[in-house]
């Protein structure tokens, strides 16, 4: 159990916005929006915006608001015609309550941005999340209710890669009237296109070449518990109208029958991609959003938490400790040095890094160098892009394909994943890094 004495029950942040079309199409229009439970607002064309704009000039999902504690931070979500403040091209910047910012044609300001008095739960985890910061412990607070209250909803886990998505699902369940049934894991970007209807819903045996026996789906075998399925954005389109009726009609008809059966599952799905930007270029069927995302959950990133850092990072030191025998502390040096860095891969590179640097270790003490990185990350990398021009074209190709896959799969929990953000088949990936001798981090 987490420590409940040191926490504060409360805390304070921007969750109160009021946004008015000063001009543009919608002048006039004006929505207040009470977010306690969430942490942003998108505003575009499409219906899965807060703020949905009839501007043929705005994008589908075109700029969103993030809330945090520091204040109001406006992005523009890589649309056509961008964000604008005046008169210049924003990325993202920090703005106040009566800023005036332009999306295509559309004038809107941030009328209001009141603060709100957030939850927090009184311990510092929830199942095999831990964290201190106060994001992760109003997550936490949301996380329990959602978890006693709310079991036939169904739940969309957002967030980086990394940042613990699977374990937000087995915490949900875990804590649900369900745990005592079965939670099933399926990752939609690794099943094989041919095998994935079979892989969700089940086939008979004689359906299809090879199918000798007949097998339960992963809707069939999670009945009476949870199924979670990760990487949802990954599924065929096809397969999307299909897994929508299963979840109107509650029943499946495996591949080769005609009669449905019923199944009693709850389905929490996770993606690391932008579903809502999805839906609004049509790659994601927008019925089938709304039917998953009951509520919405998004874990933040390393970054937004790096009152953590330290915390897990420990942790990790100690679990690895008492797994070997061999006794490890941080030094005070490279504490400061993983509070410094960027952590592009989350909370899995965090603890990629506390293995390796376990093993480097000649003494007790970790230090900067047994962690293989540093405040200086950064000039580090412009530094060994610099060598390769000092190499043959063929070798300064070999050393950054090396640098790449091997950044690559830091950030990936398996091979299907980091093959998929590469653009790269499962059988692609492994003879690239057969080619290039680059092996698989420590851990997986």
């Amino acid at each position: 159990m987490g420590d409940t004495r040191r926490f504060s029950s409360s805390y304070r942040r921007p969750g109160r916005v009021i946004l008015r079309v000063a001009e543009g199409p919608d002048q006039g229009k004006q929505v207040r929006l009470e977010l306690a439970d969430s942490r942003s607002i998108r505003g575009g064309r499409s219906e899965v915006n807060e703020l949905i704009l009839n501007d043929d000039h705005v994008s589908g999902t075109h700029f969103e608001l993030k809330l945090s504690s520091k204040g109001v931070l406006l992005r523009d979500l890589e649309s056509m015609n961008g964000v604008h403040i005046g008169g210049l091209r924003v990325r993202e910047v920090w703005i106040e309550p009566n800023s005036i910012f332009r999306a295509g044609n559309s004038v809107i300001q941030l009328v209001a941005a009141d603060d709100v008095e957030v939850k927090l739960a009184p311990t510092d985890r929830f199942e095999e999340l831990v964290g201190q910061s106060p994001v992760m412990r109003e997550l936490f607070a949301v996380l329990e209710r959602l978890a006693s209250k709310g079991d036939l909803l169904r739940v969309m886990i957002g967030g980086e890669t990394g940042t613990g998505k699977e374990l937000v699902a087995r915490g949900l369940h875990q804590q649900s009237p369900r745990r005592k049934g079965p939670f099933i894991v399926r990752d939609c970007a690794s099943i094989p296109r041919e095998l994935a209807e079979s892989t969700l819903f089940g086939h008979c045996k004689g359906a299809f070449t090879g199918a000798s026996a007949d097998r339960l789906g992963c809707f069939e075998e999670a009945s009476g518990g949870t199924l979670f399925l990760d990487e949802i954005g990954e599924l065929p389109l096809d397969l999307q109208a299909k897994l929508l009726r299963v979840l109107e009609e509650q029943a499946v008809t495996r591949v080769g029958e005609h009669s449905p059966r019923a199944v009693d599952v709850r389905v929490l799905c996770a993606t690391h991609r932008d579903l809502r930007k999805m839906v609004a270029e049509e790659r994601f069927r927008q019925d089938l959003y709304f039917r998953l995302a009951d509520f919405r959950v998004d874990m933040p990133s390393l970054r937004e938490r790096d009152a953590d850092v330290q915390v897990l990072a420990e942790l990790f030191l100690r679990r690895r400790c008492e797994q070997t025998g061999v006794t490890r502390h941080l030094g005070a040096e490279a504490c400061g040095a993983l509070r410094a860095y960027s952590w592009p891969g989350n909370v899995r590179e965090l603890k990629s890094v506390m293995d390796r640097a376990h093993i480097m270790a000649d003494g007790e003490t970790i230090g900067v160098a047994d962690l293989a990185l540093s405040p200086e990350d950064t000039e580090r990398r412009s530094s060994a892009s610099e060598e390769l021009f000092m190499l043959n074209h063929a070798d300064a190709v070999s050393a950054f394909e090396r640098h790449y896959f091997t950044h690559l799969l830091a950030q990936h929990p398996t091979r299907a994943k980091a093959a998929l953000a590469a653009g790269m088949s499962t059988e692609g990936l492994r003879l690239a890094l057969r080619r290039l001798q680059v092996a698989l981090p420590i851990t997986r």
